[in-house]
């Protein structure tokens, strides 16, 4: 049976792939105006590949996208061939498109389009270009002889090579967790050869793997190596090595020793603050992934046997989303790195004198509306220190923003170490001059800093003299698989119980220690 990732795969290749997961039923609504069904056909097998199975409801042939029917659909694709619109106005109407549609679900949104599209830009959707994904084609991307019977432009292998990019790729991010972290073997992976037994010089630098792995570094994603090796050799070795596209300090963790690797991979996770299903490790030996997902079953594994399909399964593969790549992606693997200094003054050190020697500084805003995109991302993919699991798009935020009766503050923080960029969101209302905490979020890997009690205490007292509200708080909760450190901080905090679902009644107080921590609020609204 062929791998589901290979460049040259056929149709019969696809539907002859079977797999005995337990599957999650999902619902996708298709709003198009060409066919899609010659890729919905074929795309379920990607999709069983990473334990999901689909179900598809279209539109009518729209062109006009009134989106007469969205079903509870649990994932939106607008599927549409451009060259039936007025490129002049294009890009506003889908903007309002894409908006209306967002203002009726609540669900993902994916703008999968064939054609161009000029001066678009909508924070709400995934944007796919279709032609960049079937380019390789050239001559063959197009069937224009079969248009009128197949219901679209594409030709049968476009069908297959979308399939497998949305099926892959796309669909599969909505559903499974994120990456965070890459965690490669060396011996046989980074490189061919083995260093204990090669030496430094015979070594050939797998050099596509390296630099695919390098762009991943520059989009946010944090490097790790896990290698049975002497530390001082591996070291030795990148120094040396100057054809190397990777260096040592490009890695924000590294374990490298003889123990096991499913340890040393726990051990790293504790140390980034992650959790052990946003990781994806890379190895040559089947053994090794093996033990690792026996012992560690939540991770993510590739098998590296070959440069070409692991650089093809790395372009294809789930978790590596984004439109864009944000200022908090690019501050995250030096806020990592800068962790292991702050930890092990943390063990010696009063709070004052940990807060003093770091320089630790926290920036309060209030309703920055500059502030947005973070606001959105960290609401949407935080699991561990979450209060109650309210996922905000930019519509429902920018609303928050806008109404006199609810705000938004966030905490910027930086120290002698590193920018960590915004690492706490708090969303409040008024209702009836008590102040209701309707979410919560702090960066995991901000935590264990000492501070959480005083940024978020600084926070309610911001949002309380906004709204103009008294001291009393309802803080909302709802405890879910994940979130056990945001509900062991509440009770904490409130010393109160918390049951599985609810709210807890707490006092702001109008003193707050803060132990020397330089806390400075920016309350006007931009």
């Amino acid at each position: 049976m062929k791998n589901l990732f290979e460049e040259k795969i056929s149709r019969l290749d696809i539907l002859s792939y079977k797999n005995d997961f337990e599957k999650k039923e999902i619902k996708i609504m298709i709003h198009r105006n060409h066919s899609f069904e010659m890729i919905s056909s074929i795309i379920n097998p990607f999709l069983n590949y990473f334990k999901l199975n689909a179900t598809f409801e279209y539109s009518s042939y729209d062109d006009s996208l009134t989106f007469s029917s969205t079903n509870n659909a649990d994932l939106h694709i607008l599927w549409l061939d451009l060259k039936r619109y007025n490129k002049e106005i294009l890009a506003d109407f889908l903007n309002e498109k894409i908006n209306e549609l967002s203002s009726l679900i609540n669900a993902p949104i994916v703008l999968a389009y064939i054609g161009k599209l000029e001066n678009f830009n909508n924070k709400l959707a995934y944007i796919i270009e279709v032609e960049k994904i079937i380019q390789k084609l050239k001559t063959q991307a197009y069937d224009l002889e079969k248009e009128k019977y197949s219901g679209t432009r594409l030709s049968a292998k476009s069908s297959i090579l979308i399939a497998q990019y949305l099926g892959l790729k796309i669909i599969p991010s909505f559903f499974n967790s994120q990456i965070k972290a890459i965690i490669t073997d060396l011996d046989n992976t980074l490189y061919e050869g083995i260093l204990g037994e090669d030496g430094i010089e015979k070594l050939i630098p797998n050099k596509n793997y390296q630099l695919k792995l390098k762009e991943l570094s520059n989009m946010g994603y944090m490097l790790c190596i896990a290698s049975k090796n002497d530390d001082n050799d591996i070291k030795d070795l990148f120094l040396k090595r100057k054809d190397f596209s990777l260096k040592f300090d490009d890695f924000t963790c590294s374990k490298i020793n003889w123990n096991s690797k499913a340890q040393n991979i726990t051990a790293m996770a504790k140390e980034m603050n992650i959790s052990l299903n946003s990781i994806l490790f890379i190895d040559d030996n089947i053994a090794e992934i093996e033990l690792v997902k026996s012992e560690i079953p939540e991770i993510k594994t590739l098998l590296f046997n070959s440069e070409d399909l692991t650089l093809q399964t790395l372009d294809l593969y789930p978790g590596f989303l984004k439109n864009k790549v944000t200022n908090e992606d690019l501050l995250r693997s030096k806020d990592i790195k800068a962790n292991q200094k702050r930890n092990e003054l943390a063990k010696t050190l009063s709070k004052e004198e940990y807060f003093k020697n770091l320089g630790i500084k926290v920036e309060l805003s209030l309703n920055n509306k500059n502030h947005i995109e973070r606001i959105v991302e960290l609401l949407n993919k935080t699991n561990q220190f979450i209060l109650s699991y309210k996922r905000y798009n930019l519509i429902e935020v920018t609303e928050i923003f806008n109404s006199n009766n609810s705000c938004i503050v966030t905490a910027n923080m930086s120290d002698k170490l590193s920018d960590s960029g915004i690492i706490a969101i708090l969303i409040c209302k008024k209702e009836n001059q008590s102040l209701i905490v309707d979410e919560l979020t702090f960066s995991c890997r901000a935590l264990g800093r000492n501070i959480e009690d005083i940024v978020i205490s600084k926070m309610l007292q911001i949002s309380k003299n906004y709204l103009e509200a008294d001291n009393d708080v309802i803080i909302n909760y709802k405890k879910g698989s994940r979130n056990i450190p945001a509900i062991t901080w509440l009770e904490n905090f409130t010393n109160i119980k918390s049951e599985q679902e609810g709210y807890i009644n707490y006092q702001i107080t109008d003193k707050i220690e803060t132990f020397g921590l330089e806390v400075k609020e920016t309350c006007k609204t931009n």
